[in-house]
């Protein structure tokens, strides 16, 4: 199915939860500093692991970073 990744075109598998979706990415999920939202909707870490990606989402990720 097709979804978008921070505005980037993606296939994935169907029935893929938010929380696969950041391995597949190469984001360790556990991190600290890590945001999701899907279609404008900020999913809270505690639900990643059971929150179904859906034909056509579109998901942010956003990775808080230092500096200054």
């Amino acid at each position: 199915m097709k979804i978008k990744v921070n505005g980037e075109a993606k296939e994935v598998s169907p029935g893929l939860t938010l929380h696969q979706l950041l391995l597949d990415l190469e984001i360790d999920p556990s991190r600290p500093g890590i945001a999701a939202a899907i279609d404008q909707e900020v999913i809270p870490r505690t639900q990643w692991a059971e929150t179904a990606i859906q034909p056509e989402s579109e998901i942010e990720i956003i990775r808080a970073a230092q500096g200054g």
